[in-house]
């Protein structure tokens, strides 16, 4: 009876050795995982806030709607400043370009403000037609931006605007051209991009000025593009049909300098000494060396460096100060008669 006992005992000690074997291993199990899970949540909290991090990491990306990348030497500066002044701010910029296709433009910006960029910058190929986009951005949160050109928008629909006045040079051209007082001026007006702000002010210039002072203008033709070839081919043909004109007004120098080409080819002198008195716009470096030389009679500047000015513009806004809405920017002209080769050595662009 004893050994029956004993053995009884036996095997009970037997099965609670091995209950309080599999209760160990199970708790070290359940430890074990409940460490796997906290390891595996600090690693998602770690890369959570690494994503967080470089979402809000202070890059303020500008979305720029440009007009074309190849239009004019001008251009060419104006993007260039862009560039140079956005990276050296530490901005993101995402340019885009119109390539004379005012409907591309528009989609254009209406992608960007999808993109959610910080700011919208516009460059409109033409002066309206963007006030859906204006509206689109305002919904979404985005300062709107004009820049360069003027756009056809109520003052609620824009942040601010930073741009040419494009008749108040006209004006300058056309108060210049007072002075010079010939006979009977017979003007052949190149004008720009048909319903671009630019062409739109200096053209208004012109034709007012024309009116008031009993000038003919014997030719008034918008160039796509504000195409030198085109302006050449125009001009060209005018002195192949006996048009007789003694003033190119080119709202632009490159169209300026395709007028010039065509004269050279035809023996019509012109600038300082010539038979024909040539404006033109802009005032690039090349440009003001025509004025030196006395191949333009005058250049009316178009300051493109808009960069730093919209750099400025923006670090206000995010500053949280208050910026003028409207500001235009200061430009001169350069008369052959009073240019210095200082001024044209000092010229950036």
């Amino acid at each position: 009876m004893k050994k029956m006992i004993s053995l009884l005992l036996v095997c009970v000690m037997a099965f609670s050795f091995t209950a309080c074997g599999n209760s160990a291993e199970t708790e070290e199990a359940d430890t074990a995982e409940v460490a796997v899970t906290e390891e595996t949540t600090e690693e998602a909290e770690t890369e959570e806030a690494t994503a967080e991090e470089v979402a809000t990491d202070g890059t303020i990306t500008v979305g720029v709607v440009q007009t074309n990348a190849n239009e004019s030497d001008w251009r060419t500066a104006n993007t260039k400043s862009f560039n140079e002044a956005f990276a050296e701010a530490g901005f993101e910029i995402k340019m885009v370009f119109g390539e004379g296709d005012h409907a591309k433009q528009i989609s254009q910006a209406q992608q960007l403000i999808q993109e959610e960029v910080d700011y919208l910058v516009v460059l409109g190929l033409q002066s309206a037609g963007w006030e859906d986009v204006a509206k689109a951005a305002k919904e979404a949160g985005i300062p709107f931006i004009m820049a360069d050109r003027k756009l056809e928008l109520s003052e609620d629909l824009y942040t601010a605007m930073v741009c040419s006045d494009f008749e108040a040079e006209g004006v300058k051209a056309v108060d210049w051209l007072k002075t010079q007082e010939l006979d009977a001026a017979k003007i052949v007006v190149l004008g720009g991009d048909t319903g671009s702000s630019a062409q739109l002010g200096r053209s208004k210039a012109i034709e007012d000025g024309a009116a008031a002072n009993g000038w003919e203008i014997v030719f008034n033709q918008n160039m796509k593009g504000w195409d030198e070839t085109l302006a050449k081919q125009a001009v060209a043909d005018l002195i192949a049909s006996g048009t007789e004109f003694n003033v190119i007004y080119a709202e632009n120098d490159n169209m300026a300098r395709g007028a010039c080409d065509a004269m050279d080819a035809a023996g019509i002198t012109y600038g300082k000494d010539g038979d024909v008195t040539v404006i033109a716009f802009d005032a690039n470096k090349w440009a003001l060396e025509y004025v030196l030389e006395g191949k333009f009679n005058l250049d009316v500047e178009c300051n493109p460096l808009h960069g730093p000015r919209i750099v400025e513009l923006i670090n206000s806004l995010e500053a949280g100060e208050v910026v003028e809405q409207n500001a235009y920017v200061d430009e001169e002209m350069f008369d052959c008669d009073t240019i210095t080769q200082e001024i044209v050595d000092a010229r950036s662009y």
